[in-house]
């Protein structure tokens, strides 16, 4: 009686473990070729950044899918092949809406890099939260293989900007003000 209970507790956490969707959380990969660049547009690389997957069944219910991958160096710069992610509430065969954000290194998780970035600290980068979220192929799972993040774009890092340039835009916005009125 107890392999008989045994086995069937197996089936069920087999079959549980296949109604997830999995989606291979890289941005080179077959059909997918979206290198990420850092505020200054050189391609982000090594373990200066973190690339993080967010995912739900909905645009507006995207949560962080864990763990985060960090980028390639060398030739393959710009690029994280952070391998397969199961994405929660989401089973096999259907569609996730995704959205891959990235931010500077120094910060723990998203939440911090983004309230380091608007307090203005010149050491926050972050990227990918201005991308809208976009619906997924097929989830993988089970025997089938995780989809690649086909429909990813490439998009760039946003860095606070240096006071001189603020202080040149507004010479700028003054000068034109000045212009208008003669």
């Amino acid at each position: 009686m107890k392999k008989i209970l045994t086995a069937v507790a197996v089936l069920f956490v087999s079959l549980g473990a296949l109604a997830q969707g999995t989606i291979n959380f890289a941005n080179g990969a077959p059909g997918v070729n979206a290198p990420i660049t850092d505020a200054s547009g050189a391609l982000a690389a090594g373990t200066g950044f973190v690339a993080q997957l967010w995912a739900g069944a909905t645009a507006g219910s995207l949560t962080a899918v864990s763990p985060t991958a960090t980028f390639a160096t060398g030739a393959s710069a710009g690029y994280f092949f952070g391998g397969s992610r199961t994405i929660p509430g989401v089973a096999t065969g259907s569609s996730a809406f995704i959205q891959v954000r990235v931010w500077s290194s120094g910060f723990a998780d998203w939440a911090s890099a983004f309230a380091a970035y608007t307090a203005n600290n010149p050491a926050a980068q972050i990227g990918g939260d201005l991308v809208p979220a976009w619906a997924s192929p097929n989830l993988g799972g089970g025997p089938t293989p995780p989809a690649n993040l086909i429909g990813m774009q490439s998009f760039n890092l946003r860095a606070v900007p240096e006071p001189s340039t603020i202080a040149l835009a507004a010479l700028g916005a003054a000068a034109l003000l000045f212009r208008r009125r003669k």
